[in-house]
């Protein structure tokens, strides 16, 4: 298999250079698995290149793909350093399992996170090959003959990350779940105190105890989403209710090379401003003026500055016109 995931590195690694701006892609089932639309020679046994496949292969190092729940039966690989992020919309984590073949991590500094890696395919002796240096986190893997380490890889969260279990907030880093894992938990954090050793060169120090649904975790749910249509240089605004006498506060974050964010300010409400009493809500307004044509997500995070705890999450799916 090494020679094998040699040939295909040396096919799959091409040259790029990182854009200023990473860009997100996202993809259902459906639409992953539909022929991409290019031009290639044709030839008798050559299958044909998936969406998903495609996205992978002409993404910038540095760029998302965001799959969404379901279950992807392709095989994958991906040969740039680029983010694999699954996002839960309300059907479970995606689910990789390639009715032939297996996913193929052939790059180095490649991430992947929120996904149900399952059994290996009839032939395959697993589901997903780490061929060069890889991030692999926060996912559910179905044991460890699920996964191939070529290579020294990452098993855990390059960082310490901010969790819900049990009705707590904890932070550390983050490994996978592994279903034939069987370490203790002695201080009820959600993490096994024994590592999962794959090899001497791949280690998951920190194992989860349960499925990855079990651990809150911000970005790795669906959340609410709103359509605007917007004009070149025409401003728009995005109106939000708040209360900031409870210390919470919205924090935004978008694409700085398609729009501007000309102002945020909260106003009390018309019953509030009438008759006013202490700890009365109102409304949070962002408006943003849109700088090129493009499409982009605004994505907005209610919570107090000191806290761990998300109270609500929106996103904004922006789609500008000249």
């Amino acid at each position: 298999m090494a020679l094998m995931a040699s040939s295909i590195l040396a096919a799959a690694m091409l040259a790029g250079i990182p854009e200023a701006d990473a860009s997100y892609t996202r993809l259902g089932p459906e639409q992953a698995a539909t022929a991409a639309n290019i031009t290639a020679p044709a030839t008798a046994s050559a299958a044909p290149v998936t969406a998903l496949q495609q996205a992978a292969s002409s993404a910038d190092p540095g760029d998302t793909i965001a799959l969404e729940s379901g279950l992807y039966n392709e095989s994958l690989i991906v040969g740039r350093s680029i983010e694999l992020q699954g996002l839960d919309t309300g059907s479970g984590r995606p689910a990789f399992s390639p009715a032939s073949g297996r996913v193929i991590l052939a790059a180095g500094g490649a991430v992947l996170h929120g996904f149900s890696i399952g059994e290996p395919a009839s032939g395959e002796n697993c589901t997903l090959e780490v061929v060069l240096p890889a991030t692999i986190y926060y996912n559910d893997i179905a044991g460890r003959g699920a996964v191939c380490p070529e290579g020294p890889a990452s098993w855990n969260s390059s960082q310490e990350i901010s969790y819900l279990y049990e009705s707590r907030v904890l932070r550390s880093r983050l490994g996978n779940y592994w279903a034939d894992y069987s370490g203790r938990d002695a201080n009820n954090d959600g993490i096994g105190d024994e590592p999962v050793v794959l090899n001497e060169k791949n280690i998951d120090y920190y194992p989860l105890i349960h499925p990855v649904d079990r651990y809150g975790v911000d970005d790795e749910k669906e959340v609410k989403q709103e359509l605007i249509s917007a004009r070149l240089n025409q401003s728009f605004s995005i109106s939000l209710p708040a209360n900031p006498t409870t210390g919470y506060q919205w924090f935004v974050y978008y694409d700085h090379a398609l729009l501007r964010l000309e102002s945020s300010e909260f106003e009390i409400g018309t019953v509030a401003a009438a008759t006013p009493r202490v700890g009365a809500g109102g409304t949070s307004v962002f408006v943003f003026t849109p700088l090129q044509p493009g499409k982009t997500t605004i994505r907005f995070v209610y919570k107090r500055s000191w806290e761990n705890i998300v109270a609500d999450t929106r996103a904004y799916h922006v789609q500008i016109t000249p």
